[in-house]
């Protein structure tokens, strides 16, 4: 048992050994033999070692603290900086958006003259705002900034009345593509450039029975040989001698018109020739019931003589002025 004790004991002794190891530090100094000795107890070393680390960390947490501080900082400049820039952008595009406003509005109210002239009926006002509708919109979609989301909505809105009013003005086009068409087989102009009017559409006496008759043409005094040009663009039907019209020229112009040239001199014309509104066809003559050289013209609607002043572009002024 004291054996056991002993050693007992002596472990015991080796522990406190252990914790009571010292370190000797020695430092010999510059022009001296002598050698200092320094002991430091190992207690103290990691104490030391540890109060270090700390500092160390320390120091670098407040360091990282520090430059990310800094970071923020140039960060929010930054942003404050590019919000400043931004602000005045949209203000521009505001200001930008409202001129195309005012110009598309512009557009809209010369559009509406336009159709009125072409009789086509105005766009209906709830066409012309161009109304859309949408799903709602998904998480992360949506801007989020007033001023931007305004903005696209008014551009968006502009964009469908631009869609709407070029709509309109291609109806517009085709609309006088077609009358321009249509026109263009609507006997307008005056068959003759030199020559006087001198009887009208209606009931008048007889040149020759002396009796009141219905003249179903209008007559244009002129010197024979004098050129006739056909008054719409169409095809030449009949090229003949005809009895009271003399030689004569026919001429279908589609839609329903026709018109017909008497007491011609000479014909440039062959049936079944197309000819366009102003093309010479014939001459002034004194053929058939005629009394001195003159032409008689006449307008056809379905077979139906009309009054052929009535399309005339002159129209009632040439009559007035006979």
């Amino acid at each position: 048992m004291p054996a056991q004790g002993e050693r007992s004991c002596d472990k015991g002794d080796g522990l406190s050994n252990q914790y009571r190891k010292r370190y000797h530090l020695l430092i010999e100094q510059d022009g001296a033999s002598g050698i200092e000795q320094f002991e430091i107890r190992s207690g103290l070393v990691k104490a030391g070692l540890v109060v270090v680390v700390v500092l160390m960390l320390a120091i670098v947490a407040g360091g990282a603290y520090f430059f990310g501080d800094l970071q923020a900082k140039k960060r929010t400049g930054q942003l404050i900086d590019e919000n400043q820039l931004l602000s005045h952008q949209l203000e521009q595009v505001r200001g930008e958006l409202s001129t195309v406003e005012s110009e598309v509005d512009s557009l809209v109210n010369r559009e509406e003259l336009l159709r009125l002239r072409v009789d086509l009926p105005p766009v209906d006002e709830d066409v012309r705002e161009a109304g859309v509708g949408t799903l709602v919109p998904h998480e992360g979609e949506v801007i989020g900034d007033a001023r931007v989301e305004e903005l696209l909505s008014t551009l968006d809105h502009l964009e469908r009345r631009i869609a709407v009013t070029r709509q309109s003005y291609e109806e517009i086009q085709e609309k006088i593509l077609d009358d321009e068409q249509r026109l263009r087989h609507i006997p307008a102009i005056i068959p003759i450039r030199e020559g006087r009017l001198t009887d009208g559409f209606g009931y008048r006496r007889d040149p020759f029975t002396r009796r009141i008759q219905f003249h179903y043409g209008a007559d244009f005094s002129a010197p024979r040989g004098t050129p006739i040009y056909v008054t719409a663009d169409g095809t030449v039907v009949a090229v003949k001698r005809a009895p009271g019209y003399g030689k004569m020229v026919e001429v279908d112009h589609g839609m329903g018109y026709t018109t017909i040239y008497g007491h011609l001199k000479t014909a440039h014309v062959r049936r079944g020739q197309r000819v366009e509104r102003g093309e010479l066809i014939a001459e002034v003559g004194n053929t058939g019931r005629s009394t001195a050289p003159h032409l008689h013209y006449e307008v056809q609607i379905e077979g139906t003589p009309v009054d052929p002043l009535d399309y005339f572009y002159e129209g009632y002024f040439l009559w007035a002025n006979r």
